[in-house]
């Protein structure tokens, strides 16, 4: 491949450079297609190794895009049409916000309080696991549902927000989906479409702040080839595993994703 302007990386490492963009797209069509999409927030720490955030972004949005349309079709009948509506709406309320204030936000302050929030949210989890309550699963999910309006305007919310500014939107969207205890195919299916409205409503944004060009356009196209393999991994992995694993996996993502983030700001 010619070196194009931004990409010097690829005159001077192709080799490290293509190894890092492949697994920064199997990390996003395996989490899409088998868990929901918020392991999917490794993918932009990936290619930073790479590449400057910049970059990095206008690579990978037309690649969630791509996975997302594949992934909404095979989940497309299984999803809570409740839950999504309220989450696209407090989603895109935040991803406005995150424009309006793309200049002024403190991406690290930001990062580190999703990370610590994904701990602690990982970690009660796991002492629920350990030492279970008097309360269920479901007695837990009916009491998040009676206050959906509320955890919905603070996670989809931020989950808008961040999802504009690093495309780190799914782990607020995992901390507001997992206490309902869905069953995992129509937890994935419910993000899937999700994180499409989402992704497909900041095109016009990213495209209007420079995020996009020629060059970046020119690597997706050669990244394509990955999806398919990605999406057929996760979709395995989603139909061999029961909905314990699925959610003990999910909080284990959960925690590695978090300790991640706040390391990455310390």
């Amino acid at each position: 491949m010619p070196l194009i302007n931004g990409f010097e990386i690829l005159e001077t490492s192709p080799e490290y450079f293509w190894f890092l963009a492949v697994l920064a797209v199997l990390a996003v069509s395996i989490s899409k297609a088998g868990f929901g999409g918020a392991l999917g927030s490794f993918s932009v720490p990936i290619l930073l190794f790479a590449l400057p955030p910049k970059l990095a972004i206008g690579v990978l949005l037309p690649l969630f895009l791509v996975t997302d349309v594949w992934v909404v079709y095979i989940w497309r009948k299984m999803l809570d049409k409740r839950i999504l509506l309220i989450m696209c709406l407090f989603g895109l309320i935040g991803e406005v916000l995150g424009w309006l204030l793309f200049d002024y936000l403190n991406d690290q302050m930001l990062t580190g309080m999703i990370g610590a929030i994904s701990i602690i949210t990982a970690l009660n989890y796991t002492l629920r696991r350990i030492r279970p309550g008097k309360r269920t699963s479901a007695e837990i999910a009916t009491l998040v549902s009676k206050r959906i309006f509320q955890r919905g305007a603070i996670w989809c919310g931020l989950s808008g927000i961040s999802s504009f500014v690093s495309l780190s939107g799914g782990i607020p969207a995992q901390i507001f989906l997992l206490p309902h205890a869905l069953l995992r195919q129509a937890f994935v299916g419910t993000l899937s479409v999700y994180f499409f409205v989402i992704n497909i409503a900041k095109v016009p944004f990213y495209a209007e702040i420079g995020i996009f060009s020629e060059a970046t356009l020119t690597v997706s196209l050669w990244l394509l080839i990955v999806i398919p393999f990605g999406v057929f991994i996760g979709k395995w992995l989603n139909s061999h595993i029961n909905d314990q694993i699925f959610y003990d996996i999910s909080h284990l993502g959960l925690l590695a994703m978090g300790t991640k983030l706040v390391l990455s700001v310390l």
